[in-house]
């Protein structure tokens, strides 16, 4: 297949992939009103996408070193199309949910077989084409909020599911374009103890936030939860050391500069995520935007996102993935820096969004890059599998410890407006915590690899 059909079939279907995971965001705060459900399980409609889509994460590269790239990518594009149907058709919240649920299966497929694509099809151009994916998939999440604000105030939020159904068919049927790069097929094992424990880890984590807003540590809502998490993070070690073929090798955290690339990445999605699921509700409040003056507000990160992650490919070719790597992480902690010291809302919110976008623009292809070397030949879908998951990681803890923050307010006294501003602010200052610790990282797996080199 030529090159550039292959090229326009993985950047138009993970641009369509992406878009699921954001296209709801608009009405998370209205999910009181729309179903009748505690305001606080708003976020789950993200969250629990997040889940299947980490869980899809810990299998989706093995699978497709098993049996191929082509049909798991095409399998993965035709669940997370069922998973919109099923959410457009839901007669309630939880089936709201559950097609949640399939839909992160379903793009659990898409970004880290892309990456993987490209690394094996593209050669010496792999980073910049690499770079192209990661743009078409950053532009994907920021535009569904622009789509989606603007067809919920239209026609609702079922229309919503369905108008991202009809793009999914699209992207199904473009599916079928990409071509088999998979050269030397695996025996497949699949490890269904460590992905239903892993699973049952962090819908643990999930649940434990939402009962810690409510209660302390020890409450009936909190406490078995954490238990549960415990529990379940030593039988995912123990079984994935005894397996032997594990959804997750933890042989390949012993490689300093895998491990340091896994923790950059799991930062890195913690802001990533924190920035754009909370950047138009933190718009409403900071400016007064309405719901669809908040969803276009984020365009100034979308376009420099774009600008970023055109160009981050080539430089990654050039100066070196870890160097781009860094530069993402510092200037995104910046950004989160930014967007609350400067005391005028609209300079703040601006700046810190187009600054944010720079950042969060440069970030997926050098990890994607750094974690498929350093997983070594033969590994590249798992490797890429693993770095996936583990933004993916990053993209739960952010929005569900954000979320915790969120519900922690006082919307009923007269400062109501004030004290949700001032949570905003919370959220934002731990983000930015968040990414001085993974710009810490960042620069321990420079130093290693100059070391590793000299």
């Amino acid at each position: 297949m030529h090159p550039k059909r292959t090229l326009f079939a993985l950047i138009a279907t993970n641009f369509l992939t992406a878009m699921g995971i954001t296209i709801v965001v608009p009405f998370i705060s209205n999910v009181q009103g729309i179903f009748g459900v505690d305001p606080g399980y708003g976020i789950w409609i993200i969250t629990m996408f997040m889940l299947s889509y980490s869980m899809g994460m810990a299998l989706i590269g093995r699978l497709s070193d098993s049996v191929g790239r082509r049909p798991v990518y095409v399998t993965s594009l035709a669940l997370f199309a069922g998973g919109l149907l099923l959410s457009a058709l839901a007669p309630n919240f939880g089936w709201v949910l559950a097609g949640r649920f399939l839909q992160g299966i379903g793009a659990s497929g898409a970004l880290p077989i892309a990456q993987t694509i490209a690394y094996e099809r593209f050669g010496k151009r792999k980073g910049l084409v690499m770079g192209g994916i990661s743009a078409a998939f950053g532009i994907g999440v920021v535009a569904a909020i622009n789509l989606g604000g603007g067809i919920y105030g239209l026609w609702g939020w079922r229309a919503v599911f369905f108008v991202t159904f009809g793009l999914s068919l699209i992207g199904f049927a473009i599916s079928f374009l990409i071509p088999e790069t998979l050269r030397t097929r695996k025996k497949m094992s699949l490890d269904l103890g460590g992905i239903v424990s892993l699973g049952v880890g962090i819908a643990a984590f999930m649940l434990m936030f939402k009962g810690l807003s409510g209660g302390g540590f020890l409450s009936s809502g909190v406490l078995p939860y954490a238990i549960v998490l415990v529990l379940s993070a030593v039988i995912f070690i123990v079984v994935e050391r005894r397996v032997r073929e594990p959804a997750i090798d933890l042989r390949l955290f012993q490689n300093k500069a895998f491990f340091l690339v896994i923790i950059s990445a799991v930062l890195g999605g913690i802001g990533m995520f924190i920035f754009q699921t909370f950047l138009p509700g933190f718009a409403q409040v900071l400016l007064g935007y309405t719901v669809a003056q908040a969803s276009y507000s984020i365009d100034v990160m979308a376009l420099m996102m774009i600008i970023s992650a055109g160009l981050t490919g080539a430089m990654s070719d050039h100066f070196g993935p870890e160097k781009l790597l860094l530069f993402s992480l510092v200037t995104t902690g910046l950004a989160f820096y930014l967007i609350t010291v400067i005391l005028s809302p609209g300079m703040a919110y601006y700046l810190g969004s187009a600054i944010a976008g720079v950042g969060l623009g440069s970030l997926m292809t050098p990890i994607n890059v750094i974690g498929m070397r350093e997983g070594g030949a033969g590994r590249e879908g798992v490797s890429s599998g693993i770095v996936s998951l583990s933004r993916t990681t990053g993209g739960i803890i952010g929005p569900t410890v954000a979320g915790f923050i969120l519900s922690r307010t006082d919307f009923s006294s007269l400062f109501a407006l004030d004290n949700i501003l001032e949570a905003y602010h919370r959220i934002y200052r731990f983000g930015f915590w968040t990414l001085v610790v993974g710009a810490i990282a960042g620069l321990a797996l420079l130093i290693t690899q100059r070391k590793e080199r000299s």
